[in-house]
């Protein structure tokens, strides 16, 4: 997992790694793998290392991404992955402030594109259909309840508080430019 990270950091090759068959399916799998087990503090610490680097491999494929990275990340369930990493209720997700402000920042960042679109390479138009279909994810996850109660959270220096906060504006933007149409 960290070669693969060197390799889109390095050279920018999100769009070969994308074309791997599965991966997408395979690294959104890695970020759900056996969560809310637990079995010793050295496995487990193993088991969120995996689970983090597969999240930043998913993380630099739509940092590095085109139009066309966005659609297949969409069509993985990327909104759904990204709800995991700050989902805490019942031991469902992670439970580390660093991994619950990165969750938050990562949706934020990832819905202000697809709503906004990207001013840099690479470049692409907003995709308000793939925010829409990334919101629905991230609300079937219930997540939405989970960005509430993280809205409490001062941990991480108040970051935590200041993401979920920003995630719950842009989640909530989209009922305004629902009314607009």
């Amino acid at each position: 997992l960290q070669f693969l990270q060197n390799q889109i950091l390095k050279n920018n090759t999100s769009k070969q790694v994308i074309q791997i068959p599965k991966l997408l399916k395979s690294l959104s799998a890695l970020v759900t793998f056996r969560l809310g087990t637990h079995i010793d503090l050295d496995v487990d610490n193993q088991r969120l290392k995996v689970r983090s680097w597969s999240r930043d491999c998913l993380r630099y494929i739509q940092y590095f991404g085109d139009e066309q990275d966005q659609s297949e990340l969409v069509n993985q369930g990327y909104g759904r992955v990204l709800s995991i990493s700050f989902c805490t209720a019942g031991g469902k997700g992670e439970e580390q402030d660093y991994e619950i402000r990165n969750g938050l920042d990562r949706i934020s960042d990832f819905l202000r594109e697809l709503h906004e679109g990207k001013n840099w390479q690479p470049y692409f138009q907003p995709l308000p259909l793939l925010a829409r279909r990334s919101e629905e994810q991230i609300e079937e996850e219930g997540a939405n309840e989970e960005i509430e109660a993280q809205m409490k959270n001062n941990g991480d220096d108040g970051d935590i508080k200041s993401n979920a906060n920003r995630v719950k504006a842009m989640i909530l933007n989209r009922f305004i430019r629902r009314r607009r149409r």
